[in-house]
């Protein structure tokens, strides 16, 4: 990794290079004057990176574009076999991961069981399973991404509170770094899965979005002008700890508190409550009903009352296979709507989408490869490794 002072000759390449290749990932296949015209970079400092970039095999030259004047120029696109990223999530008895490549198409999957919710045996197993899905190709992963259920700080690298995983302020990156010999990243669910509805996605650039992970637990990304906001202390979204007292006996959380959110809208908040009742542990039973019920209009408060803070344009409801229950996923807009009844502005779009393991293993791989593309990376807001040397 190359370390850039602020001010040096290699900072400035670090913030140009992130800059054509950003103008790429949105724009491409673009010519190099369309490049330049949006960044404002010199056509010859343009040319200079992308003749370095197809090079080492981050850029290829596609298709020829005859502009109004001159000679046909070739447009430029990210490449698609040179470089690749892993994206690891990790669940309370295994680890799936994937290889991306640059252009965000999944290469290959694997799943590795995992003994143990230690901190240390999850590093091992991650570690293991990057190395099953980079045989050969370890000297092309530019990175590694983790994803993790709770409340992390992703700057620090930390886990704040993991209730499926059992965890407080676990200093998880440094076991990952650790284990895998490189740099890696760490996030949580929904920040992973937002990164991946963003990065390739040129219909949400620019937006405001709030994304709603509903699944074993609960959490929330705020994406402002399409970019995720982490907040003052980085651990931004915790939704799942807000608290919203109900009807009947309270709740207590794995956090220590009582009737929060997760206690009544979660996975694990609806099972705890079906063993309390002495019912299956299904939410999809007909005995469930009522408590699913109770969660949708729970969620759907809590939802509408972040929602009506933040006036994001689109809620997305990213909600896994074990919760994708039609009591839930198609009860749910409606129930947020009806909090803006009485509201001064209409409620946001509202969007229910399906979230399995390998969607949010590819979120991982997307917050490590947004690294490359972002010029803030090259001054330590997030970790950018040094491109190879060509050659």
């Amino acid at each position: 990794m190359v370390v850039a002072r602020a001010g040096s000759k290699e900072l400035i390449r670090q913030i140009n290079e992130a800059l054509v290749l950003d103008v790429v990932r949105d724009l491409g296949p673009v010519a190099r004057g369309a490049i330049a015209a949006r960044t404002g970079l010199s056509p010859a400092t343009v040319t200079g990176i992308a003749g370095r970039m197809i090079e080492l095999g981050m850029l290829v030259e596609s298709d020829v574009h005859q502009g109004a004047r001159g000679r046909p120029a070739r447009l430029l696109e990210l490449g698609d076999d040179a470089f690749v990223v892993a994206g690891a999530r990790v669940a309370t008895d295994h680890v799936d991961v994937v290889l991306v490549s640059l252009r965000g198409e999944v290469v290959v999957s694997h799943r590795e069981p995992l003994g143990s919710t230690d901190p240390s045996d999850v590093a091992r197993a991650v570690a293991r399973a990057v190395a099953a899905v980079s045989d050969g190709r370890s000297s092309s992963l530019f990175g590694v991404g983790v994803a993790v259920s709770g409340v992390v700080d992703h700057a620090r690298g930390r886990v704040r509170h993991s209730g499926s995983l059992g965890w407080e302020d676990v200093p998880l990156r440094d076991e990952l770094d650790h284990a895998l010999g490189r740099s890696t990243t760490l996030d949580s669910y929904v920040n992973c899965l937002a990164q991946r509805l963003l990065l390739f996605d040129r219909s949400r650039n620019g937006r405001d979005l709030l994304v709603v992970n509903v699944g074993i637990s609960l959490g929330a990304s705020i994406v402002v002008q399409g970019a995720i906001h982490r907040g003052f202390d980085g651990a931004v979204g915790g939704l799942a700890h807000s608290r919203l007292p109900g009807g009947g006996p309270s709740r207590r959380c794995h956090c220590g508190a009582v009737d929060c959110l997760e206690t009544r809208a979660s996975r694990w908040g609806i099972e705890q409550e079906l063993e309390r009742r002495g019912l299956p542990l299904d939410p999809s039973s007909d005995g469930a009903a009522a408590i699913v019920e109770d969660a949708v209009n729970h969620l759907a408060l809590g939802v509408a009352n972040v929602a009506k803070v933040l006036g994001p344009e689109r809620v997305v409801l990213a909600v896994t296979p074990d919760m994708d229950l039609p009591q839930l996923t198609d009860g749910l807009a409606a129930a947020v709507g009806r909090e803006y009844v009485h509201h001064n502005a209409p409620a946001p779009q509202v969007t229910v989408e399906l979230a399995d393991h390998l969607a949010l293993a590819t979120g991982a791989a997307y917050v490590s490869l947004a690294r490359l593309f972002t010029p803030s990376g090259a001054v330590g807001t997030v970790r950018r490794p040094g491109l190879p040397v060509a050659g």
